[in-house]
């Protein structure tokens, strides 16, 4: 199993037109977003990544949004996401876009998510799947420096682990690609049919919705008791 956390200098692609078959992948992240993001209330959005800023979240009552990243087209502000310069607890849902994939810390990247997070906040979240072709052609060194294979690739289970651990409950996993996802890789109907009913483990593309669970403290009281008595009965009173 690979590190988490890297020193090596990751190629990070700032459009989906960069990413082979990158406009067909968008295209699939945004019709679930279409159908999760009607569930997103409050006031903040925060579209983390150049790949998420290029992503509609329209279907969500939360009318501000805002795109973040180092660099990108459709940005309003710039920002690493290692380190976002955002008021903790003041955002009310954030769009992780294959940013785990081209980022040297991917733990960091969640934590940001998580203290930027409102409690009961949504994160939702997309990346390519080790498990899968597009996996295989990330071990093979003629495909390993080219996107997309040069992503990194954390597995849905490991990434899972990730967000239970800062506290997130997962409401929604899906999946699809089930091809090497390279300029010449096919994408039929048949085949994304028949990789849901039956190949579901080893889609290359996963997308993750999850929501930030905060449960308050609440102090346990000792039970009510009635004050002991000082004289006992039946015990007669002293004349004074």
């Amino acid at each position: 199993m690979q590190l988490a956390r890297t020193e090596q200098q990751l190629e990070i692609p700032t459009s989906w037109a960069e990413i082979p078959l990158g406009d067909w992948v968008a295209a699939e992240i945004q019709e679930r977003l279409d159908s999760w993001c009607p569930q997103l209330f409050g006031y903040h959005l925060l579209k983390i990544g150049s790949l998420s800023a290029e992503l509609s979240c329209g279907h969500s009552s939360i009318r501000h949004q805002i795109g973040m990243a180092g660099q990108g087209r459709l940005l309003d502000c710039l920002g690493d996401p290692l380190a976002l310069p955002v008021k903790e607890g003041s955002v009310d849902a954030c769009l992780l876009a294959h940013v785990l994939d081209f980022s040297k810390d991917p733990h960091q990247v969640l934590r940001e998510a998580e203290r930027v997070l409102t409690d009961d906040g949504w994160l939702i979240l997309s990346s390519y799947n080790p498990l899968s072709l597009a996996g295989l052609g990330h071990l093979l060194p003629g495909f390993s420096h080219r996107l997309p294979w040069s992503a990194r690739m954390f597995s849905p289970a490991r990434v899972t682990d990730w967000l239970q651990l800062l506290g997130f409950e997962v409401m929604y996993d899906d999946r699809f690609g089930y091809a090497m996802m390279g300029e010449r890789s096919r994408i039929g109907w048949w085949r994304e049919s028949l990789g849901r009913d039956y190949l579901r483990p080893f889609a290359s593309v996963y997308v993750i919705a999850a929501r930030k669970r905060r449960y308050p403290l609440v102090p346990v009281r000792r039970p009510w008791q009635l004050a002991k008595q000082v004289t006992a009965p039946g015990m007669a009173r002293q004349g004074g």
